[in-house]
């Protein structure tokens, strides 16, 4: 096999990369892109080669990750074989650039001239936060490594992130099919300052810290960064009871 022999076959890993075909988010169900291909298109500023696994190109499609890849219009690579986790590990560079994981680490995309538009905001969404990111990160401890403001979204509200060199959910789900013993690993939680459910949080925060209610909504965004990366809610009838009091409370307004 084609991507088994670029993990495995180091002697011939430059020949067999140009024979890896992939779907992505610039082509149609069904429809591959080489890597050659990929890099020939990039737009002017993409630095590197963005791909995403998962099982199926419809979860990927949907995954909260992209947003920030679709209003840059880059093209994002969809790696659904369970051997694509392998192939990454094998392959991490093709033509000068770097393949990265759109769900692993920090991202750089931004040109010198966007960051320094883009440092003043930062800082300010920083100091607005920086409390409320300490509690949410106090009541998560058990279950997320760090919480921070997200660079990568753009429409919602929050998304989990493995560690540059962590597992992803999509690795540990491979694993345990295999029957692997699986690390305890936790990943990062990020926020999208501009969603409006930070402003909600922060003023609730600011008015009563000991409101039950935070901790709740909390929990309500750590299972939403679960469910919308593929992994399952640890006690999804607590999920929905949550849910359907916001949706009651919501409608006596």
């Amino acid at each position: 096999m084609v991507k088994e022999g670029v993990h495995f076959d180091f002697a011939n890993k430059d020949k067999l990369q140009e024979l890896l075909l992939f779907e992505s988010s610039k082509t149609e169900p069904a429809a591959f892109v080489s890597l050659k291909d990929y890099v020939g298109r990039m737009p002017e500023g993409q630095k590197e080669i963005y791909f995403i696994t998962g099982t199926s190109r419809s979860t990927l499609e949907m995954s909260p990750h992209l947003e920030i890849f679709r209003k840059k219009d880059y093209e994002v690579l969809f790696l659904t074989d369970p051997v694509d986790e392998w192939v990454t590990q094998g392959l991490v560079e093709y033509d000068g650039k770097q393949l990265k994981a759109v769900d692993r680490g920090d991202l750089e995309l931004d040109t010198e001239e966007e960051k320094k538009e883009k440092e003043a905001k930062k800082e300010e969404a920083t100091q607005q936060y920086k409390e409320l990111l300490a509690f949410v990160g106090e009541k998560l401890k058990d279950k997320v490594k760090e919480v921070r403001l997200s660079g990568r979204l753009t429409d919602s509200a929050c998304c989990l992130v493995a560690d540059q060199y962590g597992l992803n959910a999509n690795m540990e789900r491979i694993l345990k099919a295999m029957n692997q013993d699986v690390p305890e690993s936790k990943r990062i939680l990020e926020l999208n300052p501009d969603h409006p459910i930070m402003g909600v949080l922060a003023r609730m925060h600011a008015e009563d810290r000991s409101n039950v209610k935070l901790g709740d909504y909390c929990e309500l965004l750590y299972d939403q960064g679960l469910l919308t990366e593929g992994s399952p809610v640890a006690d999804p009838l607590r999920f929905a009871r949550l849910i359907s009091e916001l949706m009651v409370e919501a409608a006596k307004k």
